[in-house]
């Protein structure tokens, strides 16, 4: 070989480093296709996917709030009917007890002394209004006078004869012991006194008996006590009902 060939051959191994060098940047090409970045800008599938995993995240972060509104509202709804039910039984109830009171019960306050000891002023009493009346019976009363309602006690009953002599109750010539008042009694007798005057149904009502459909009254407390001495006997359209129990004050709750 020749030195002219040599030389040749020399000159054209650049030319095959300068194909190599132009070469390897093409493959370098192909490489940075595959990047994340050039794939974006080339290949339209990237940024769909890239689209999807967006809107995934943001559905994925929109759950937990739609899921917490969600338990808000149903919070609030259930408060709400809550709120709704309490509404509804209160005015039921208040109904029924109003209901209840005009033909079944009331609640009546003793006004005055005439009662005492056994109710005093201002007591809170139940009366129970279907209840039959017996002797002795407390119960509540509108006055004949117009002067509100009145607790006394029932004494006489239709078809008897009334008498008091000597702190002696005689219902038709028959004596009946008055225990509710004993001790008033054996004290008035230990000073020389009666704690109820004598009197009798003749000298009230100059009758024998007493009417049907009327009924005998007196307050416990005798000396000072306005009943049916004072504004005749009672109609049975007066009286509201028997008294059950004494409601306030508390700590003297008693049943009769």
């Amino acid at each position: 070989m020749t030195q002219a060939q040599a030389e040749k051959k020399r000159r054209k191994k650049p030319n095959m480093s300068g194909k190599q060098k132009n070469r390897t940047p093409r493959k370098r090409s192909k490489d940075r296709l595959n990047k994340p970045g050039k794939e974006s800008k080339r290949n339209p599938t990237g940024s769909l996917g890239r689209q999807r995993k967006k809107t995934l995240s943001g559905q994925k972060k929109r759950q937990p709030n739609q899921k917490k509104r969600e338990k808000r509202r149903s919070k609030k709804q259930m408060i709400q009917r809550l709120l709704i039910e309490i509404a509804v039984a209160v005015v039921t109830t208040g109904t029924l007890i109003w209901l209840a009171s005009l033909f079944l019960f009331s609640i009546v306050k003793v006004d005055g002394y005439g009662m005492l000891p056994t109710l005093g002023n201002s007591d809170t009493v139940f009366v129970y209004r279907q209840s039959t009346i017996r002797r002795f019976d407390l119960v509540a009363i509108r006055t004949p006078n117009g002067k509100g309602t009145s607790v006394r006690r029932v004494v006489g009953l239709p078809g008897e004869d009334i008498t008091y002599k000597q702190d002696r109750l005689y219902v038709n010539n028959e004596e009946k012991e008055e225990v509710f008042i004993s001790e008033a009694i054996a004290q008035a007798d230990a000073s020389n006194s009666y704690y109820t005057e004598d009197f009798s149904l003749y000298k009230l009502t100059k009758k024998h008996q007493i009417d049907s459909g009327k009924y005998l009254v007196l307050g416990d407390n005798r000396p000072y006590s306005s009943d049916s001495r004072y504004y005749g006997l009672i109609d049975k359209e007066d009286i509201i009902g028997v008294i059950k129990i004494r409601i306030l004050p508390f700590h003297q709750m008693t049943k009769f």
